[in-house]
């Protein structure tokens, strides 16, 4: 949950970096033209370079907006642009510049826009086991520029904008599309199958060329579906909440498989190319992991925002997502919550805001008032689509509110009643000492020393439910995989 009266404009121009790599490339403007990164004959777009490139440097700021800025760490940030160097040098077009940023975001994406704008979150290079992983990531994305793929969806964007369609090809996130105020024009020009199967083939070609191992893109693939899969159970849904790369990048098996018989085909050998896990993980040590404190952290089934003052607990089964507009709580049962925060006139009995103001013109029942911690607060029920909804504002300061809007199916009845009603409850004021013993959450690189198992190694980080199955995804082992001796893994700690 974002707080509004922090700024990231000022980290954001530091961790920008310029790579030596042309960004897009010059096409006939004619029916028919051949496109120099793939060697096909296609109908040449109607979006000129030039125009590309001015859709580019006009998202570039709302890049940086809704994905909380540039990270800000130079070393990290250097570190990154020199990996992507070395794969657009293994493009079709090796002079030139990309423009590589690595966003402080925890949400796991990478998109690049037309004009040489690549960007790729810290929540996915933490994800990331090696540089052939982040440079496949990388190629698959310059893959997509260099094939002009924004520029042959433009059709999608009739009744919209251009602008608007482009962002929503290549950033395929909902919440990040209406973020930057684009509502849902985005996914009318979402990449399609063939041109997510083209960038991946152009990543393991670029790959190959750079002399990384070309298998890092499938190993990426599979990474992306085990952690879409472990957030789909975490989340008590039968799908993950595709907020991440699958959003616009589905890791489908055939994609996968498609990666791997690229790779082969290129002549390549699993571990022929260049891996570099330990410089990798040691560049990754100490990186912020999840969320920043003035958004709210997210602690095992807590969330505290040291900034605004208050913390609640999620129920027993309830997973929390932490978003720039609310906190998300998803239980069993397609069970849920929403919580956000409002603004009254001090005059305003608590009361009157839900009813006259933040739930005005719906329908309520069951009006009461009643105390959260000693705060005064009020409930109400209402209908929304399929839920059954409750409604509590709970007065914070004279002039602010926070909401908690909850729902459950009617088949289930009352039987998530008393786990949401102690979710209220659990709301409170902290203490300045409080606030301040919070810290964010990092990632760590240890050595795997004898005797230390997926099991032993998840119990040594900050979360309480599965422990190994974490583990074993962040550092991409297989489901009965254990780690070596000797050798490095990440941790999640305080």
């Amino acid at each position: 949950m974002k707080n509004e009266m922090t700024g990231r404009g000022g980290q954001a121009a530091r961790a920008t970096w310029i790579v030596p790599v042309l960004a897009t490339l010059l096409f006939s403007v004619s029916a028919c033209t051949t496109n120099p990164a793939t060697g096909k004959r296609q109908v040449a777009p109607l979006v000129s370079v030039e125009q590309e490139s001015k859709i580019g440097a006009e998202a570039h700021p709302k890049i940086l907006e809704a994905f909380g800025g540039a990270y800000p760490d130079a070393r990290l940030g250097g570190y990154v642009a020199g990996i992507a160097t070395r794969v657009a040098r293994a493009t079709n077009v090796p002079n030139g510049q990309y423009r590589v940023t690595v966003l402080d975001s925890p949400v796991i994406n990478a998109f690049a826009l037309p004009g040489g704008y690549v960007y790729v979150t810290r929540g996915l290079v933490a994800l990331a086991n090696d540089e052939a992983e982040l440079a496949g990531v990388i190629g698959h994305e310059m893959g997509h520029v260099a094939a002009r793929h924004s520029a042959q969806r433009q059709t999608a964007a009739m009744g919209t904008t251009l602008l608007g369609a482009v962002l929503g090809a290549v950033i395929g996130n909902q919440a990040a599309s209406q973020a930057i105020g684009l509502g849902g024009q985005g996914f009318l020009a979402g990449y399609s199958r063939d041109q997510e199967f083209e960038s991946d083939m152009l990543g393991v070609r670029y790959l190959t060329s750079a002399g990384y191992d070309a298998y890092g893109v499938a190993d990426f693939l599979t990474t992306m579906g085990a952690q879409d899969a472990l957030e789909a159970r975490l989340r008590n849904v039968p799908d993950a909440a595709r907020s991440n790369w699958l959003a616009s990048h589905p890791a489908t098996a055939a994609r996968v498989d498609a990666a791997r018989s690229a790779a082969r085909d290129a002549g390549a050998a699993p571990g022929k190319g260049e891996r570099n896990r330990e410089t990798y993980l040691k560049a990754l040590n100490g990186i912020l992991y999840g969320d920043r404190s003035e958004d709210g952290i997210v602690r095992d089934r807590d969330f505290v925002h040291p900034k605004l003052g208050f913390a609640f607990k999620a129920p027993t089964g309830f997973a929390i997502t932490n978003s720039p507009a609310a906190v998300l709580l998803q239980g069993p049962d397609r069970t849920v919550a929403k919580f956000d925060t409002g603004q009254k006139d001090a005059s305003v009995d608590i009361a009157r805001y839900l009813t006259n103001q933040w739930a005005r013109d719906t329908p309520l029942s069951g009006l009461q008032k009643f105390k959260v911690n000693g705060m005064n607060a009020a409930t109400a029920t209402t209908r929304i689509n399929d839920y059954n909804a409750r409604l509590v504002a709970i007065e914070f300061a004279p002039d602010r509110v926070y909401r908690f809007l909850t729902g459950t199916l009617p088949q289930t009845g009352t039987r998530h009643d008393a786990a949401l009603q102690g979710l209220v409850m659990s709301f409170r004021k902290i203490s300045p000492a409080e606030a301040a013993a919070v810290k964010p959450l990092r990632l760590r690189v240890v050595t795997v020393r004898p005797g230390d198992t997926a099991a032993s190694l998840g119990r040594r980080m900050v979360y309480s439910d599965f422990q190994a199955e974490r583990f074993r995804v962040l550092n991409g082992l297989g489901a009965g995989d254990e780690p070596r001796p000797g050798t490095l893994v990440k941790l999640v700690t305080e």
